[in-house]
């Protein structure tokens, strides 16, 4: 491989591939050719997804046989004109990948090749799925197609496909000169695929109201002369959550005055006919199962959900606007891009960061070095630093990018993220539920932060809630199970923590961000309607499946795999899995979720910092929590006034600001 390389000896060379002219079918082959940017050379870009080195392609450059990866195989053959060549940057084979030192130095190069090139051509793959007839959708800019279940089901596939995902594709994008989007032998303006972009919808849109016809017809059709259910496996029964599912179900998919369609003229109607006949329900509900989740139309559906956890939410968004900033010559922030980014992946843990240096300010790409011979611990504690001493209202990264296990090689600060995670809503290490109370919000704390120069140590100002004095795990169940353990806690509450807010929005976490949560009552009824069963038996089934859609739909991923705590100051809340009795419960200012503190030494955890012999208490962080708010009438008050005062809390006035060296 290396017999086509010679070294480049300006730091603003780069090596352009010239791709020779063929049909189809003929073998790839390209020369090399050493160009100085300084120059303006002209190219076009490539931006594209490597793919497994496992699934090689052979190709021909300078008269050696050189392998390619087959997504570059594909791409270039698409790329590849029939009667002219075609000059064009590709990273895989303009650098030399297996020169260390000429890989860090045109990582440091990678704006300056991206905004130089003639164009960007951004390859999403060769054409599936029906992509074709999405892409001439966008090619001829036909705004009245895209809001059709073909449409959004196409886009949607397109979303999938693996250009989305990486990180290093976004400078490409982001750098570029009018990039131009391709997918088979399809070619549309970048600004034509972001305005399809912002016509998808992830919720109630053409796939969400085909689902919802289609769901609706099956459960009608149950309800029809001569339906029968379906053969019942003896060993089923309708238990009471079932019951509860299915109310819920059934006036999910029926508004209330859509109930007449099957047979009841309201909702306590139908729930007596579930309870006089559950057999007939419970094959109803095997029915309305199947629809909703097992027909080609369910797993779509189910699929377009999926999505969020593959893409970063609102990520055309982020790309709009981070060109716009770019274009007027400025730099996007650290704190902006991993906000932006974090679900994207990259094959080097480092590239998580090298892939964005070039959209971030000088100061930043001096402050981090590219060094692929160190571990990407040695990348991420300079970014993190630099957020700290330039960015501090971004350091409640942190708080995004927890994970409790955490996969580096040396002793590792614990203030430092893990820049390669995502904030994963079903991991029960990510503390991205656990906000929603008065220590969450945009208060004017006072900024007083501050690394130690050996890089070891953050120290910050911050408030204690105490050290934690009860833990109560919850153990996943049934919603009868769950029930008694809120018993219990609402129990260690009142006596440890009268002042606390209901359980019930400790128990909600996030949700209490929702307007709809500003109101009290109907949460509470709801709550105190499932926690008195069965000691009031007279409560009707309508108010008992309204509380048991709450437990399901609000509370369960909150609480699932987490541990409920109280403080020796009064405080409760719920907190990621490794919290420990005597761990503090503090609020580092800017942080916006409530740390989780233990006393270490240095020496237990491996690290050795300047701070040692200065008479400083260290702390380790090691999880994250929800606090609950002792009087959350009188903080929406204060957010209304702009949250200037955080001493005017009746959570924060009387606690002493402390300073915590976190190692």
């Amino acid at each position: 491989m290396a017999k086509i390389y010679s070294d480049l000896k300006d730091p603003l060379q780069i090596r352009c591939l010239t791709l020779t002219h063929g049909e189809p079918g003929d073998q790839l082959c390209a020369q090399l050719q050493t160009l100085s940017l300084a120059s303006n050379p002209e190219y076009d870009a490539l931006s594209y997804v490597w793919g497994t080195e496992s699934a090689a392609s052979p190709m021909t450059i300078d008269g050696e046989s050189f392998t390619i990866t087959k997504n570059l195989d594909i791409a270039l053959r698409h790329l590849r004109h029939c009667k002219s060549d075609r000059t064009l940057w590709v990273d895989a084979i303009c650098i030399n990948q297996s020169d260390i030192p000429e890989r860090e130095a045109q990582v440091k190069l990678m704006d300056r090749i991206y905004r130089s090139a003639r164009t960007v051509l951004v390859w999403l793959g060769a054409s599936e799925d029906d992509s074709d007839e999405t892409m001439r959708s966008i090619q001829k800019f036909a705004r009245h197609q895209w809001q059709t279940y073909e449409f959004q089901l196409g886009f949607m596939n397109i979303l999938f496909r693996p250009w989305f995902t990486r990180i290093w594709v976004l400078q490409e994008f982001l750098l570029g000169k009018s990039p131009r989007i391709g997918c088979g032998n399809i070619w549309i303006p970048w600004v034509s695929f972001l305005y399809a972009w912002s016509e998808f919808r992830f919720h109630d849109g053409p796939i969400d109201a085909k689902f919802n016809v289609e769901l609706s017809k099956a459960v009608a059709a149950t309800f029809e002369p001569g339906w029968s259910a379906p053969p019942l496996n003896n060993t089923i029964t309708f238990s009471p959550a079932m019951r509860y599912d299915m109310v819920r179900y059934i006036t999910d998919t029926f508004k209330p005055h859509e109930l007449a369609t099957i047979g009841f003229q309201n909702t306590s109607e139908l729930l007596q006919n579930i309870q006089d006949a559950p057999a007939e329900w419970l094959g109803r509900y095997l029915v309305l199962q199947e629809h909703r989740y097992e027909t080609p139309l369910a797993r779509t559906f189910w699929r377009k959900d999926q999505l969020r956890t593959v893409i970063p939410l609102n990520y055309y968004e982020f790309l709009w606007g981070s060109r716009g900033t770019l274009l007027n010559r400025k730099s996007l922030t650290l704190g902006s891009i991993i906000k932006g980014t974090m679900n994207l992946r990259s094959t080097d843990a480092r590239d998580k960061i090298y892939g964005v240096l070039g959209l971030l300010s000088d100061a930043a790409r001096e402050a981090i070095p590219v060094n692929y011979e160190k571990g990407p611990e040695w990348t991420f504690v300079p970014t993190m630093e630099f957020i700290v001493k330039h960015e501090p209202e971004a350091i409640s990264l942190l708080g995004l990018l927890w994970r409790t296990r955490r996969p580096f090689e040396i002793p590792f600060p614990s203030w430092v993220p893990d820049f390669t995670i995502s904030a994963d809503w079903d991991d029960s290490h990510s503390p991205v539920f656990l906000r929603g109370s008065c220590a969450n919000a945009l208060w004017k704390w006072p900024r007083e932060m501050e690394v130690s120069h050996d890089h070891t140590a953050f120290s910050a100002s911050g408030l204690s809630f105490g050290k934690i004095q009860h833990l109560v795990q919850f153990n996943d169940g049934d919603i009868e199970s769950y029930i008694a353990q809120f018993r219990d806690i609402e129990s260690l509450v009142s006596q440890y923590c009268p002042l606390s807010e209901p359980l019930w929005r400790t128990l909600v976490g996030v949700r209490n961000t929702a307007p709809e949560f500003d109101q009290d009552e109907p949460f509470s009824q709801q709550f105190r309607t499932r926690m008195n069963l069965p000691d009031n038996p007279g409560e009707s089934m309508a108010s008992i499946a309204s509380a048991h859609a709450m437990f399901a739909t609000m509370i369960r991923d909150i609480v699932r795999g987490r541990v409920f705590f109280t403080t020796d100051e009064g405080f409760a809340g719920i907190a990621t899995p490794d919290i420990k009795m005597n761990d503090a419960v503090g609020l580092i200012f800017g942080m916006e979720r409530a740390a989780v503190l233990r006393i270490v030494q240095p020496a237990e955890v491996g690290i050795r910092t300047v701070l040692e012999g200065q008479g400083v208490q260290f702390h380790r962080v090691a999880a994250f929590a929800y606090v609950g708010c002792h009087d959350r009438r009188g903080f929406k008050t204060l957010e209304k006034d702009g949250l200037t005062d955080w001493t005017q809390h009746c959570c924060f006035h009387d606690r002493t600001v402390t300073k915590f060296h976190i190692i």
